[in-house]
């Protein structure tokens, strides 16, 4: 029902994926040797340490003794530290409902706008009188133009559950679009079987 930072993570994963194995190739260049031979081919005006040298030595310790050198390191410290903690405050689940839906924004012919939660509550008592339904919440997002809906449903054991969402996107996914004048971009259910028993003590033949 919640949604998560899937796209940011495959994003993020990737670029550090791509810099971990160019950190990698040249580690690799550099311990073999062949580093220099391939800058002096590029003409680049650099010559890597060989492979009996130290690679980070006494001209590293000298770098760091500048003071802008331990500033812009500080730095970029900070900033890699502020992007971490917003990637995991990104990971926390979110529902992120639709705002109120414009559905003409017109003045001349009037301004008409819907509260998300009221189709959300229509959304979840129709689903809950469905046969077999125990439960239901509904999460509405996206814009009038382009809506997505995002059920959970539980049922018990013995609901066609095949049946049951033919119905949640027959009648309950077509009229939500009905209402807001548009077929839905995406529809997601979750159905829960619920194996409780009821609280009648009888029967229908």
């Amino acid at each position: 029902m919640r949604q998560t930072a899937s796209r940011l993570n495959r994003t993020w994963l990737t670029i550090l994926g791509v810099l971990l194995l160019l950190v990698g190739a040249v580690g690799v260049l550099l311990g073999t040797g062949q580093a220099a031979p391939l800058l002096a081919r590029t003409g680049a005006g650099f010559t890597p340490p060989g492979t009996d040298r130290r690679l980070f030595g006494d001209a590293t310790a000298g770098a760091f003794a500048l003071t802008w050198v331990v500033l812009v390191t500080a730095v970029v410290a900070v900033v890699l530290a502020l992007l971490g903690l917003l990637w995991l405050i990104a990971q926390i689940p979110r529902a992120n409902a639709a705002k109120p839906f414009r559905l003409h924004d017109d003045a001349r012919t009037g301004l008409t706008r819907v509260d998300a939660d009221v189709l959300t509550h229509a959304v979840e008592a129709q689903v809950k009188a469905l046969p077999g339904v125990t439960g239901a919440s509904a999460v509405i997002r996206g814009s009038a133009a382009h809506p997505d809906l995002t059920l959970r449903v539980t049922a018990d054991d013995r609901t066609d559950v095949r049946g049951l969402l033919e119905r949640l996107h027959d009648q309950v996914a077509a009229d939500l679009g009905a209402s807001l004048d548009t077929p839905l971009r995406r529809l997601g259910v979750q159905v829960e079987v619920s194996s409780g028993r009821t609280g009648t003590d009888h029967i229908t033949v």
